[in-house]
């Protein structure tokens, strides 16, 4: 049967106050932040202080229906000295005694608890429990500070999401004490592979009746933030994981598509003024669970208590990780539970790439940064979110990019450590500034800070393809596929490098392959239009032309007569009828400039081609900057304006 320590006495000993009631240990008057667990095996060997408590008893009251290790015991056992400290005449509090248990040896006073006056209580407090030994914080927890006069507070739906984001503090030190311990196996057992690759899965729901699905996926999404920051290991980023919001996955299966040696699964619930989270961290190769906890405790403040484990989690893991890794690793953004409940949301809709959720994506950012100006992760993400607006079309480059680039300087002006705001810097001075020394130097300090970021060497692979170092750029958009398997923009800008290394054969083999991961993702199909021209198979690429259009909503009556085109007239003829069929979108400021480029590229009509590339220029086009590689355009390069304009995007000859 479960522990359940609350009765109407209090206990006294020493300098302290143990009021069971409230779950609260006092000494002189303030009080000590201990755990619940370590609350509880205090209690229970005060009320039994003067007879020897058999471990057994210990552990099947503690931790009920729970198997821990006896070392799990011991070590909470050694936390409550710390807390306790000396007897007046010098002893321990506690005594052990070998092979049989414990003994509390301090003198004892019960009276009624109803008179005492403390300045400080905590209504709850979140704990994690190691199923495989060990407690997670050997430190102390910060208490809410609630005047005894005032209720606790209710519980209000902004605290569900904000309880995940503290717990992913604990999920931190849970999966790295794991993937650490070396030291602690039998003798003679052998080694299972060492785990270097963690993919975070969404939180599943464990009711469909209050689901909240930016949630489900905001856990997963802070937790990788958080466990990103530890070189040591690989991460798989949130747009890997996030095509399994909504279902009923299988972890292990999950894992291997993932191509990880680990995964991270949980569920989450809410229940009136609590919150039910279970997580576990499973091993791929054989299925084993090597650490979960359970926690369904309610915290009042849990940005104090934020604080508390951040600090706690970084010093036990001062073995494992630098003291770079450990201050990333407790690092709080904010201090707003508003502000982050914002942040998460916009990261939800920032995955979706849709023309509909950008525009979300950047109001909620926005938000975010009115609640709490300081914060510099998602002053980052509002600067990527800006340039996905010109990127999609929603906005034109001359709207979007100063916004972004002003979004991105300011991040990097409240946290120059952060290495998303260099990445988003780098970004906007590559697309938009079209500085590349400056785009190189804070790529590289990005990755310097954060090397497994699968994000930013994708984008250092276009920096490095724009300056026609197409070599280098493989190597780096074969690191970002590596470290994110699953991520069609990945797998299409891998093909992309290919293509303007004029290794046509192996681009169409990975647009192909990655046509195969999504049909329905638009970008492939223009992409395999151009390698197939430029690899002289214009059928292909009247192919996957038709299936472009198609899927951005062009009428069966105008695909046919384009295929009709095609059939009887030859190649010019399909574009001049292409050209045709889009004259009034031409005509919208957020058309794709370069789509028409293209289209009097195709038509032999070099002057319409230069108007548009100027016309280009002028709106700081982003696709302007693959001037120098791209070989849909080698027709125009003999051209003197040709020159002039690449001396104008300021490109290299």
């Amino acid at each position: 049967m479960a522990f359940s320590p609350a009765n109407h006495n209090a206990y006294e000993f020493g300098d302290f106050r143990i009021l069971p009631a409230e779950r609260v240990l006092i000494r002189q008057g303030k009080l000590v932040p201990v755990t619940p667990k370590v609350f509880d095996l205090l209690l229970l060997l005060v009320q039994n202080h003067g007879e020897v408590v058999e471990k057994e008893r210990l552990m099947n009251e503690i931790w009920p229906d729970t198997f821990v290790e006896e070392g799990n015991l011991s070590q909470n056992i050694s936390i409550l000295r710390k807390y306790l400290g000396k007897t007046m005449s010098g002893g321990q509090y506690i005594q052990t005694i070998p092979r049989r248990g414990y003994r509390f040896v301090g003198d004892v006073k019960i009276d009624a608890a109803d008179e005492v006056m403390i300045e400080e209580r905590s209504r709850a407090q979140i704990v994690i429990d190691r199923i495989d030994g060990g407690y997670l914080s050997e430190g102390p927890t910060k208490a809410a500070h609630i005047p005894i006069d005032k209720p606790a507070p209710r519980w209000n739906p902004v605290k569900v999401f904000v309880i995940g984001a503290t717990l992913c503090v604990f999920l931190v030190a849970g999966v790295i004490w794991t993937l650490g311990r070396k030291g602690g196996r039998e003798a003679g057992a052998t080694a299972a592979p060492p785990i270097k690759t963690i993919a975070v899965l969404p939180f599943k729901p464990l009711s469909n009746d209050t689901r909240e699905q930016y949630l489900e996926l905001g856990i997963a999404d802070a937790l990788i933030t958080r466990l990103s920051s530890i070189k040591q290991i690989v991460v798989r980023p949130t747009s890997s994981v996030r095509k399994f919001v909504g279902t009923d996955y299988d972890p292990i299966a999950a894992g291997r598509e993932l191509k990880s040696d680990a995964v991270i699964e949980g569920s989450i619930q809410r229940l009136d003024d609590r919150v039910r989270i279970n997580v576990q961290l499973i091993r791929i190769g054989d299925g084993s669970v090597l650490w979960g906890y359970h926690c369904e405790d309610l915290c009042t403040d849990l940005f104090t208590a934020q604080d508390s484990i951040s600090e706690n989690v970084a010093r036990s893991l001062t073995l494992t990780l630098s003291d770079v890794e450990g201050e990333a690793l407790g690092k709080r953004y904010t201090t707003s539970p508003d502000a982050l409940r914002a942040y998460l949301n916009a990261r939800y809709y920032y995955g979706k790439r849709t023309k509909e959720a950008a525009n979300k994506t950047v109001d909620y950012l926005q938000t975010a940064v009115t609640l709490d100006p300081q914060y510099a992760l998602a002053y980052a993400s509002l600067s990527e979110a800006y340039a996905s607006l010109a990127f999609l079309h929603v906005a034109t480059a001359r709207e979007a990019m100063p916004k972004a680039k002003e979004a991105a300087d300011h991040a990097l002006r409240l946290d120059p450590t952060l290495a998303q705001a260099h990445s988003a810097a780098a970004f906007i001075k590559l697309t938009y500034d079209w500085d590349w020394a400056g785009s190189e130097r804070e790529f590289q300090k990005a990755l310097s800070l954060n090397p497994n970021d699968s994000a930013v060497h994708d984008e250092y692979a276009t920096l490095l393809e724009v300056l026609g170092r197409t070599d280098e750029a493989i190597v780096e958009v074969n690191k970002a596929r590596e470290l994110d398997p699953l991520s069609l923009l990945i797998s299409r800008n891998t093909g992309r490098a290919y293509y303007f290394a004029r290794r046509y054969d192996r681009a169409i083999q990975i647009w192909q392959e990655t046509a195969e991961m999504d049909r329905s993702f638009p970008a492939v199909n223009n992409w395999l239009t151009w390698v197939y021209e430029a690899a002289g198979d214009y059928t292909q690429a009247i192919e996957s032309h038709l299936k472009q259009e198609a899927l951005e909503g062009m009428n069966v009556a105008s695909i046919q007569s384009l295929r009709q085109s095609y059939d009887s007239g030859g190649w010019k003829t399909y574009w001049q009828r292409d050209l045709e069929l889009h004259q009034e979108r031409l005509k919208e400021p957020l058309s794709d400039r370069y789509e028409v480029i293209q289209l009097y590229r195709r038509l032999d009509r070099a002057d319409d081609a230069f108007k548009w590339l100027n016309k280009a220029c002028d709106e700081r086009s982003i696709w302007l900057i693959w001037l120098k590689v791209d070989p849909a355009i080698d027709g125009l390069r003999s051209d003197p304006r040709f020159a002039e304009l690449m001396e104008r995007v300021g490109l290299p000859s």
